[in-house]
């Protein structure tokens, strides 16, 4: 097991060499010479230290993503060994398999959270030097206790579905727990605009009268329920640009960030609005659960069958009993972790076309090309996004089209 340690690390070593050799050096986001001087280039409405603050950012990003990633997976690794004697620590303390399970993943929990911690302080800190984020220090770790809290039961929760599955059926055990996962993410998403999100920030009605009849209007037209469209007090936090759909039946809601509200026109909001609008019109977010159900029946399957062999090829080794050893979950967690970062251009390629889509609609809700322009050009300066990406960022983490590709659309409707 040594060897194998030892290679893991050399591995990991030559591969952030290599991810920083691709993205610390060249000119990642030129655009065709075709475009220069048009409305898809920053130089016409950024500065020259805007574009190399939001190129400079997006390479810091693009490096934390493509190192962090293996590097938690490379940490999961390393804690098999200390998982094992959790688990022998949680059968000296309580007989009860219940209690055995709590303080295991109570403890496993603290201990990855403050392994992975330093990474998310890192980016707040760099966030911060940049000008994209005023979170005060007490929110930043006001808002990690609380994830951390949700998080720990959320896998409290499923851990315990998983050995009580297992237990029942030991052959089938993915195909059964992926069968209740569904139910799961159904009622999360139904109540996370109404449970979840207010925990960490304010949500109240549009409070603009003028706009929100605008928009009112707009909604009217496109048949949404004029009480679901909602504003946040983001800008404590950043002083970003966004605005989202979220949640499932009676809670679906349409959110602009006060940001927003602040920084783009009347004329640019509404765009915005139209795009949000297209999502929930379209149900998008009910596309989006099905996809991700569809993906994860494949994930379930691979991870039961990788598990599996893991255990058979290494588990005497690594000091594990079998399937439902407290001490082999953090083999099904590196599973999920290695399938997440791996299936990421499969889900950013759906989210790409439901997002183009949104676009398509908010053109024939509003017609306003011109709108649009300026509202992501004003997104790509308050953001600090470059208007166009490398093609193997923009498949790991771009969930929508780039600006640039998003400007050249609107530009079929300028009038």
């Amino acid at each position: 097991m040594t060897r194998f340690y030892i290679g893991c690390v050399a591995a990991f070593i030559s591969y952030c060499l290599l991810v920083m050799l691709i993205f610390l050096r060249g000119d990642l986001f030129h655009i065709p010479m075709e475009l220069v001087g048009t409305a898809a280039d920053p130089h016409t409405f950024m500065t020259a230290a805007q574009i190399s603050k939001a190129e400079s950012l997006s390479r810091i990003h693009s490096l934390s993503f493509f190192i962090s990633a293996p590097l938690q997976m490379g940490i999961m690794v390393a804690l098999f060994g200390i998982a094992v004697r959790m688990r022998t620590f949680a059968e000296r303390i309580s007989r009860s398999g219940v209690l055995q399970t709590l303080w295991f993943v109570l403890l496993f929990s603290l201990l990855t959270d403050l392994l992975f911690l330093p990474i998310d302080y890192l980016l707040f800190r760099i966030d911060h030097a940049y000008g994209m984020s005023t979170e005060s220090l007490g929110m930043f770790w006001g808002d990690h206790a609380k994830s951390l809290l949700i998080s720990l039961a959320g896998s409290l929760v499923m851990v315990g579905i998983f050995r009580g599955i297992s237990r029942w059926s030991p052959r089938r055990w993915w195909l059964w727990l992926w069968g209740v996962s569904i139910p799961l993410l159904v009622i999360v998403t139904f109540l996370q605009p109404v449970v979840l999100d207010p925990l960490y920030n304010k949500f109240e009605p549009l409070q603009n009268q003028e706009l929100k009849t605008q928009i009112l209007d707009l909604a009217a037209q496109a048949h949404i329920p004029t009480d679901q469209v909602y504003q946040v007090n983001m800008s404590e936090r950043t002083p970003a640009i966004n605005a989202y759909v979220s949640g499932i039946g009676g809670n679906a809601r349409i959110v602009l960030w006060d940001t927003t509200l602040e920084k783009l026109t009347p004329d640019e909001i509404l765009t915005v609005m139209a795009h949000e609008m297209g999502h929930y019109v379209e149900k998008h977010i009910y596309w989006g659960l099905a996809y991700g159900i569809a993906l994860s029946f494949a994930g379930f399957w691979l991870a039961f069958h990788a598990f599996r062999w893991i255990l058979r090829r290494f588990g005497a080794a690594l000091g594990l009993r079998g399937e439902r050893d407290l001490a082999a979950l953090p083999i099904l967690l590196l599973l999920m972790m290695g399938m997440s970062f791996v299936s990421a251009p499969m889900q950013n390629a759906f989210s790409r076309v439901i997002e183009h889509r949104a676009d398509q609609y908010a053109m024939r809700m509003t017609g306003d090309g011109n709108a649009a322009i300026h509202a992501f050009q004003q997104i790509a300066k308050e953001n600090l996004s470059p208007v166009t990406q490398p093609k193997v960022v923009q498949w790991f983490r771009g969930s929508h089209p780039t600006i640039m590709e998003r400007i050249l659309y609107f530009e079929q409707f300028q009038k």
